[in-house]
């Protein structure tokens, strides 16, 4: 998945109380997701104005609706991404990541959460193809164009939200877990060896997935309303926006086992 190398945790309450759930006979992906985004908190809050994340997802619906019209290889254009006819659906999504490493230099925004973002990004579109039953090495450009298209409708577009914030927050609970994972691994008793921590990963992320599910129908309500709005020219400013609100939205969601504790 990915992960921050930022050393330790530190040694606040709550993440004493992470750390402390992972040596827990009894652990679970629930209760150390929520306690790792209470934890972290003040920090994920700061993601709302996290400028790097909103052009991840901002370039996620111009790509969508791009793939609406006949104009697809101009549109990519204008966004700095460069495709013919030969261009096949990993060498879009490497573009992709480019343009937005590109992008994250521009705005001093390289790195922390915001290159998790581009990870996000790449996932979701390579899902996406894949989904579709496109070779990820050779399907032809109307191929690629007809994959990205089935999810430019409101419906579609929500379901692809709903994996890029799912992939986005694995990555996050991640580079928190992964700091201190490897000593309870052979010493908690739900992590006894590196099997049961694969496999404690795996359920993190899926939870991780399931809770962005809340976000999928106001993500697609609001693509679709706003690109109505705008004829196809959603901003990045109203992207921001509505980055804000859905991050919210999935903070509450991933601390609720807290909240119900």
């Amino acid at each position: 998945m990915g992960h921050l190398r930022l050393g330790r945790l530190p040694k606040t309450r709550r993440w004493t109380e992470v750390i402390n759930l992972l040596g827990d006979p009894a652990l679970d992906p629930p209760s150390l997701a929520a306690a790792v985004i209470s934890a972290a908190d003040n920090r994920l809050r700061q993601l709302a104005n996290d400028e790097g994340l909103g052009y991840s997802f901002w370039l996620l619906t111009r790509i969508a609706w791009a793939a609406r019209g006949p104009g697809f290889v101009e549109d990519l254009a204008r966004l700095g991404i460069n495709v013919n006819s030969n261009t096949s659906s990993l060498q879009l999504i490497a573009q992709v990541a480019d343009r937005v490493t590109v992008e994250l230099a521009r705005t001093s925004a390289e790195g922390d959460f915001a290159g998790l973002g581009s990870l996000a990004l790449r996932s979701a579109l390579t899902d996406t193809v894949g989904q579709q039953g496109a070779s990820l090495f050779g399907s032809p450009l109307e191929d690629l164009q007809s994959s990205f298209r089935e999810y430019s409708t409101q419906a579609q577009f929500g379901r692809l939200s709903h994996r890029f914030f799912g992939n986005f927050f694995a990555r996050v609970l991640r580079s928190y877990v992964d700091r201190e994972l490897g000593n309870h691994v052979g010493t908690s008793p739900g992590l006894s060896n590196l099997n049961q921590s694969r496999q404690f990963l795996d359920a993190l992320d899926l939870h991780a997935s399931q809770s962005a599910r809340i976000v999928e129908d106001f993500a697609g309500g609001w693509y679709s309303r706003h690109n109505w709005e705008s004829q196809g020219a959603i901003s990045q400013d109203e992207t921001q926006r509505f980055m804000a609100y859905a991050l919210r939205k999935l903070r509450s969601e991933l601390k609720q086992s807290v909240a119900a504790a």
